[in-house]
């Protein structure tokens, strides 16, 4: 998700800062604990013995899915001459973790916050570089899956597919074109890239329920 129209003239700026680091690893431990707690099916499910390993294996899904997809939006961001840095939404946060204790995630974190000139192109641009870097990594991640499983290598393949899963759940669930979420300004940008998009994401998300990998996590 990206945020941010000030049209004022910023110079390029390099790394993470101090306050960019702090935001964006508070806002993966939510996360991650978030995703953890849905997948064990709730709040019931924090003290089953798989607890634990799905937190781990949280821990690396959403270390790819959020973390690629935020930074995807800032390098684009960077490259127009934006000034532009991750920031959490404390209540987005909040109402991650609460979803998660019923067994879903509502995962809106955060949002970089974008300060430059940017035309409505670069704009949709910018919002569809999350999207699509979680769908490059998910489709990866998947494949991988198929090919692991075929060693009889299950855990590894669970694994990966979870990897999957969520790098296409957080593309696919930033595609509604609701609020500050990247649909809304892929979809004002170009409707005919919106479309692929959901195309992509959700036709990577059917094969994967489809074919199996992903018919445990629904």
């Amino acid at each position: 998700m990206n945020r941010g129209y000030t049209r004022i003239n910023i110079q390029n700026q390099k790394g993470l800062s101090s306050v960019e680091i702090k935001h964006l690893l508070v806002a993966l431990g939510v996360l991650t604990l978030a995703f953890a707690i849905s997948f064990v099916g709730g709040a019931s499910g924090i003290v089953s013995p798989s607890f634990p390993m799905f937190l781990i294996i949280s821990f690396l899904s959403v270390g790819t899915a959020f973390i690629f997809h935020e930074l995807a939006h800032r390098k684009l961001a960077r490259s127009y001459g934006c000034w532009a840095e991750f920031r959490m939404w404390r209540w987005g946060l909040m109402l991650a973790l609460i979803f998660s204790f019923f067994g879903f995630v509502f995962a809106a974190p955060g949002a970089v916050m974008i300060r430059g000139h940017i035309t409505r192109e670069e704009n949709g641009k910018i919002s569809a570089a999350g999207p699509a870097t979680n769908w490059v990594v998910g489709t990866v991640f998947l494949i991988g899956s198929y090919a692991i499983n075929f060693y009889g290598l299950g855990l590894l393949s669970f694994v990966l597919a979870f990897v999957a899963f969520v790098n296409l759940f957080i593309g696919g669930f930033n595609l509604l074109p609701l609020g500050p979420l990247d649909g809304r300004k892929i979809f004002g940008w170009s409707v005919k890239n919106y479309i692929i998009l959901i195309m992509l994401i959700g036709g990577t998300l059917a094969s994967g329920y489809y074919l199996g990998p992903f018919s445990a996590f629904f």
